[in-house]
């Protein structure tokens, strides 16, 4: 009769795993993102009329 009356005890979950800021994975990651910033920064980003499909060479056409 006392185990109709005994709580359930709930399930534990696994902890989370915290992310590492020294992970191999995660300074590849930094790297691959500075130098996607680096290669849209400066004189490269900007888009020249010329370089699009279709373009007859005149701005705004």
């Amino acid at each position: 009769m006392a185990g109709l009356f005994k709580p359930k005890m709930p399930k534990v979950e696994e902890p989370t795993r915290m992310p590492d800021p020294e992970d191999p994975a995660v300074l590849a990651e930094k790297r691959r993102q500075m130098a996607e910033m680096r290669a849209r920064g400066g004189r490269d980003s900007t888009i020249m009329s010329d370089n699009l499909i279709g373009s007859a060479g005149k701005l705004g056409a």
